[in-house]
């Protein structure tokens, strides 16, 4: 998966034209592109159940902000290519964003739609909170990075494939960790892998990384860095406080070619900038294949559009070179005039000097009409010519692009005998182990305590394990991270076997654990006088095993390890290689290497024993709840408690109930129908609605049971009322109003004969 946030490119426009326009294209995207179809759109947070009212409510609400130009944001969840969302997971990564962003009681108006081979769902979520009336800015700014962290948990937790590149993942046991990126690689930025995606042609930012990122770095001088510079075609120039690189005619700030590189930090190191001097000569530079891919083809498509320019676009750009130019003398002159009239006077008239140019150019802009058939991309153009298998190759070529940075084959050779030992080790452990597969994770761990990290085994965003033969296969390439300061693990993976590590354990939680019974299959000594070991047992294939596997760990870690272990599938060290801890570096640089002391295929009978019994504990558990009344019956009927139970039985013998709040919303909703009043809903969801739950949350339930009310006598509440209309008689029929109302009448009619 990806995600993005869009930024806003309209800022000329009105809010109320932005936010509509965004939240039509998101329910309605077949207006703007008849290929793109909706799958599936929501809102929350709205009084209206309509599209038009939502609208006109988060553009009602968005208007109150003086602030803030757009407090509506834009975001994309991009799912890989066959992968497929249901709607129940689509409202899982709703409820999952507006829980990460904190905006959980902020509108929201969302649509999956599918118009290539990717399903993505837009998201557009109104940051001016409706109670404090206050603009909210997510984690201060750092939004994206959050997004980021919160695509790891969405992919772990509905079992999407993530990117080759993807900034976090999260471990077995649900710990998100920092990945790192192999090779410490420099890319573009998103915009220029867009740009290359589409034309197949190097971005400037690349150009500008590969050529000038190792002479800027290693420059002494200003002097220096601009001779370099201009000996690979680029320019430094100041511009503002900043600086920026021109490829060519195309300027790319420094900054993003590396950080490093600002105006303000190489001024640190260089001293006060100087001005370099460049020849005349030092023009436009040839454009570059971004991939060797399809390289014959490439060449034939820029021969068909990039060799012929649009004259039009031309005659544009010398135009708007000249108007600029035109108001840079315009701010020069009047701005000087009036520089004697005060601060004051002065920034009124570059407000309005400013505003006034901007509209220039962009009626240049806008005024020039756009080609028809202007060029396609890439991909585009190979299938229109026929070439569907090599637009196939461009779309997945970083599968087909050749290895650049290969050993060669003296060093390749060395590494295979220093990865003997490690052999050797592996295969007794892996022969007591009995595993089917073995997944490969790769840590950097930081003196600071941070970790990066990234499974070796992941190809595609997929990870399934390395089989014995494959992983042996890997471990010249598991030496190489080691050197790089990589701790390596192993997690076995098996369809028929828990394998049950026990962690952080001291020689004598070792003798207890054996005296007690329990065979380990592997014992490994992690750090000198630390130590793991591998418990092997079959599952017994019932719908408990993956719970009873996790608690059988839990429980023999909370006696003999770690007692905050508690998945059943986790990582170990790996035998053979180094526990390259910060806190484990010896005087000399080295670290302690984690020994094999024992390996012996078995399975613990007496660990099989606990797993039956615990089994036999969750079976119980679940007839119990099954066996548990579903209503708590009351003294009378039409009481409000009794009537809250009832329709809660009616509703679990109809839906597979997976929010509780959903149905206390459904639950109010019939009872305001059956004529209680708001405050009697109000106090029966207070009452009732903890019962309900399985677990006890710290949650305001008075806060709770009000928004709850305000929902079924609210406008939202009206229209689920008439959309619900032939449900009535049955919602009355639930509480037994009918048998009440003929008791009563019955009543009556019996005092009405008394003499």
């Amino acid at each position: 998966m990806i995600v993005k946030k869009i930024k806003n490119r309209k800022s000329e426009k009105s809010k109320s034209w932005q936010i509509g326009d965004l939240v039509d294209y998101i329910r309605f995207p077949h207006n703007k592109n008849p290929q793109e179809k909706i799958e599936y759109a929501g809102g929350r947070n709205f009084c209206s159940t309509t599209h038009a009212g939502q609208k006109i409510e988060m553009i009602a609400l968005a208007r109150e902000s003086v602030h803030s130009a757009m407090p509506v944001q834009h975001w994309i969840f991009s799912w890989r290519e066959g992968e497929q969302p249901t709607r129940e997971q689509v409202e899982e990564v709703v409820d999952m964003f507006l829980e990460k962003m904190e905006l959980a009681e902020h509108q929201i108006i969302y649509g999956l739609h599918h118009d290539t081979d990717n399903y993505h769902l837009h998201i557009a979520v109104n940051r001016m909170n409706p109670e404090t009336g206050k603009v909210v800015q997510p984690h201060r700014g750092f939004d994206i990075r959050e997004a980021h962290k919160l695509l790891a948990f969405i992919e772990h937790k509905q079992g999407w494939a993530s990117e080759e590149k993807a900034l976090y993942a999260v471990l077995e046991n649900g710990e998100l960790v920092r990945r790192r990126i192999r090779g410490g690689e420099r890319k573009p930025k998103q915009p220029a892998l867009d740009f290359e995606h589409a034309t197949g042609e190097k971005s400037a930012q690349r150009i500008a990384q590969e050529r000038g990122y190792d002479l800027i770095k290693n420059a002494g001088s200003w002097a220096e860095l601009h001779e370099k510079l201009a000996g690979v075609g680029l320019r430094f120039k100041k511009k503002g406080s900043g600086a920026i690189i021109f490829v060519g005619d195309i300027a790319v700030k420094a900054s993003s070619v590396d950080r490093a590189f600002s105006m303000g930090k190489l001024c640190k190191r260089l001293g006060d900038f100087e001005e370099g001097m460049y020849p005349d000569a030092l023009g436009k530079i040839a454009p570059e294949p971004v991939s060797s891919v399809n390289l014959k083809e490439w060449k034939a498509y820029r021969d068909a559009f990039v060799g012929s320019p649009d004259k039009a676009e031309a005659a544009e750009n010398v135009e708007l070179a000249r108007m600029k130019e035109r108001h840079r003398m315009e701010r020069k002159t009047a701005l000087s005039r009036l520089a004697g009239y005060g601060l004051p006077v002065l920034n009124i008239a570059r407000h309005c000097l400013m505003v006034q140019q901007r509209a220039e150019r962009l009626s240049l802009r806008s005024g020039r009409k756009k080609a028809r058939g202007g060029k396609p991309r890439f991909e585009a153009w190979l299938r229109a010519q026929g070439l569907s298998r090599q637009a196939g190759h461009w779309r997945h070529r970083a599968a087909f692009e050749q290895t650049r940075h290969s050993p060669p084959a003296l060093q390749r050779i060395a590494e295979e005998a220093i990865a003997m030992r490690e052999l050797e080790d592996f295969r007794r452990y892996a022969e007591a182990v009995n595993a089917e597969r073995y997944r490969v994770t790769c840590i950097k761990m930081d003196e600071d305590g941070g970790k990066k990290t990234f499974i070796l085994d992941k190809k595609g965003g997929l990870t399934r394990g390395f089989s014995p033969n494959e992983l042996e296969a890997h471990l010249p390439e598991m030496l190489r991270f080691q050197r790089r300061g990589e701790n390596i693990y192993y997690t076995p993976l098996s369809d028929e076997r828990h394998h049950i590590l026990i962690d952080d354990m001291t020689r004598d939680s070792l003798k207890k654990l054996q005296e007690d019974g329990f065979r380990p299959a592997v014992v490994l000594e992690s750090s000198p006088g630390n130590y793991q070991c591998l418990l092997t047992i079959p599952k017994l294939n019932t719908e408990f095993d993956r719970d009873v596997g996790n608690r059988i760990t839990e429980r023999l870690n909370r006696e003999y390890g770690d007692k905050k272990l508690c998945g059943c599938i986790h990582p170990h060290r790996a035998p053979g290689f180094e526990n390259r801890k910060p806190k484990h570096r010896r005087d000399d640089g080295s670290y302690p290497q984690v020994k094999l002391l024992f390996a012996e295929r078995r399975e613990c009978g007496k660990a099989l024993a606990l797993t039956r019994a615990i089994d036999r504990e969750y079976a119980e558990a679940d007839r119990e709840r099954r066996a548990r009344p579903r209503f708590i019956p009351s003294a009378r009927p039409g009481d409000p408690a009794r009537a809250y139970y009832a329709h809660l039985d009616n509703i679990r013998r109809h839906l597979t109930i997976e929010d509780y709040s959903r149905v206390d919303a459904m639950i109010a909703l019939r009872m305001r129908a059956n004529g209680h009043s708001r405050e009697a809903v109000e106090e029966t969801i207070r009452a009732c609605a903890p019962t309900i739950r399985d677990a006890q949350t710290g949650r305001n339930w008075q806060r709770y049971a009000e928004r709850t009310a305000d929902y079924a006598f609210g406008p939202a509440g009206d229209g689920d009322l008439m959309r619900n209309e032939r449900y009535l008689e049955l919602w009355r029929r639930v509480e037994g109003i009918e048998e009440v109302e003929r008791s009563q009448t019955r009543t009556r009619i019996r005092q009405a004969m008394k003499p």
